[in-house]
């Protein structure tokens, strides 16, 4: 008599080892042989011998699935007995013993012991031919009815800025409710606030600051690996820094691999190109005369092997307040965001599929003080000069002169009309023209 070859899935069980019986091989798998899913071990078949496959009201994202294995489940048992090539599978249809030789190294190859979820989900991937249809498509509010049998099931969602696919489920058979597990990236970036006339005043991690004309401005990018960072082979992340005509990068970045990591090592940003090309798609600055800066890394898990889920990369560099900054309640912004690997079933090397995170801005502010040059009366002076110094350390500095070189804060000269000056008895003094200063570019302190 012929033996059945029999697939075994034992859906609670807390770790995965395998053992060959005469009855053929016997698997057990944790959690429906490693998924990264909830899987509902509850089966109840409709009276056509079906099973559901639904996903949770919580879970925004679509599958299509791919019966890779067919067979017929044991009454009573959770057991696939007679297992044959499914609909998706690269060998189905036929009855070749290479087909044969294929299946049988295929079980065997999945109830290997101590599998993790991407061994199983790269030795499952394989098996589908290129181009296949699929049993269908499932997703919140829309369920799929399939015979027993082992199916790969594939995140296919048009994703969202800041989300990531999940890695793909293999299932058999039972009613399955899936609710996906994908990391999520999370990218935020600050500037450190400093008042030069008081060493005391000092905030960092800010999402705004104000600093003079010729200022070297600190500022922090950070980046939380997702959850199922270890599903990736690879993982390629780029840093992305669109910075206003206001601002000028100094050139100094360095990158921070996670906690431990206390000196960091220099990283490269370069200016992004103004045009896409075939190859690529550049980012565009959303700043008139904007520049946009970009550093990447093509494979963390290369590069920073210590990192896992959860670890921080730093970056931080300084930025210079230019000529051309904007003064005033406008002030200059600077925005950041990551690209970085969205697929976790993909091989390592090759171009990876990406997606990116939400934009986040900061803002640098500058202002500016005018003074009218009148006498002890109120009276209008012309010619007169006046200059304005600020307090740095211990120090009064001509805030013209702040950085020693070319970028400072500005002093221009002119004539206003001053408000008239109305005495005590009502009478009116004659508006003059005095001579007017005005300084540009400076932020908070100390003046005299």
């Amino acid at each position: 008599m012929k033996k059945n070859n029999i697939l075994t899935i034992a859906l609670m069980a807390s770790r995965a080892f395998s053992t060959v019986t005469t009855q053929g091989i016997v698997a057990f798998a944790e959690e429906a042989v490693a998924t990264s899913q909830t899987i509902d071990a509850n089966s109840t078949a409709d009276k056509n011998g079906n099973y559901t496959i639904s996903v949770a009201e919580s879970d925004t994202h679509t599958y299509k699935v791919y019966q890779i294995l067919t067979g017929t489940l044991i009454a009573g048992e959770e057991k696939l007995g007679n297992p044959a090539w499914g609909a998706d599978a690269i060998n189905y249809g036929l009855t070749t013993d290479e087909s044969t030789k294929a299946l049988n190294k295929f079980i065997e190859d999945i109830t290997k012991e101590n599998l993790t979820n991407v061994e199983i989900n790269d030795l499952v991937l394989a098996q589908r031919k290129v181009g296949a249809e699929g049993s269908g498509t499932v997703k919140k509010g829309s369920s799929l009815n399939v015979v027993p049998g082992y199916y790969l099931i594939e995140d296919i969602t048009n994703l969202a800025d800041g989300d990531a696919k999940s890695l793909n489920i293999v299932a058999v058979f039972n009613d399955i409710t899936i609710t996906a597990k994908k990391g999520t990236v999370v990218s935020e970036k600050h500037v450190d606030d400093q008042n030069d006339s008081d060493s005391t005043d000092h905030s960092e991690l800010k999402d705004s600051a104000d600093y003079d004309i010729g200022d070297s401005i600190p500022y922090t990018l950070t980046m939380t690996l997702p959850d199922d960072y270890a599903n990736y082979k690879q993982y390629y992340v780029s840093f992305v820094d669109d910075m206003s005509a206001g601002l000028t990068y100094n050139g100094d970045a360095k990158i921070y691999y996670g906690a431990a990591d206390e000196t960091g090592t220099g990283i490269s940003f370069t200016e992004e190109p103004k045009e896409s090309t075939e190859d690529s798609t550049v980012v565009t600055s959303a700043y008139t005369n904007g520049t946009v800066w970009r550093a990447t890394v093509q494979d963390l898990k290369t590069t920073a092997p210590n990192l896992s889920a959860g670890s921080v990369i730093t970056i931080k560099y300084t930025a210079t307040l230019n000529s051309n900054a904007v003064i005033g309640s406008d002030g200059n912004p600077n925005r950041y965001r990551i690209d970085y690997s969205s697929n976790p079933n993909q091989a390592a090397g090759g171009t990876p599929d990406t997606n990116d995170t939400p934009w986040d801005t900061n803002i640098v502010f500058t202002y500016k003080t005018v003074f009218n040059k009148v006498d002890a009366d109120k009276k209008p002076l012309t010619g007169a000069d006046f200059k304005l110094e600020k307090q740095v350390g211990d120090n009064w500095v001509d805030v013209t002169a702040l950085h020693g070189g070319n970028v400072n804060p500005t002093k221009s000269v002119g004539e206003n009309t001053v408000t008239p000056v109305i005495a005590a008895d009502g009478s009116v003094t004659n508006p003059g023209t005095a001579t007017q200063f005005t300084f540009a570019g400076l932020d908070a302190g100390k003046y005299r």
